[in-house]
């Protein structure tokens, strides 16, 4: 019989702090009522919208020449690295906090 008392008592003051903030909480006004507001403005999606257009196509051969004269796939990786690390890609020496929870 203890063990069924001290699982109600915390179940009853948990009930019990929720009523009491329920209570005394203190909500601030609506802002229609003090009018402080704006009015709500229709904004479209599609704003901006600009419809699809070809592209020239160049010479995959003038393209592969000037990959080469700018120093080919190396010049790319080093704009990625000047531009900074992604925004996805997690800091340098960050520990990763699903570790743990992985499997070998």
């Amino acid at each position: 019989m203890p063990i069924r008392s001290r699982a109600v008592l915390p179940t009853a003051t948990f009930a019990a702090l929720l009523t009491s903030l329920a209570v005394s909480a203190q909500l601030p006004p609506a802002p229609a009522a003090t009018g402080a507001a704006p009015a709500p403005t229709y904004r479209s999606a599609f704003d901006g919208y600009r419809r699809y257009q070809d592209q020239p196509v160049g010479s995959w051969r003038q393209a592969n020449e000037r990959v080469g004269r700018i120093g080919g796939w190396q010049a790319y990786a080093r704009e990625a690295q000047a531009s900074g690390p992604a925004a996805s890609a997690p800091a340098p020496g960050a520990s990763d906090p699903h570790s743990a929870h992985r499997k070998p």
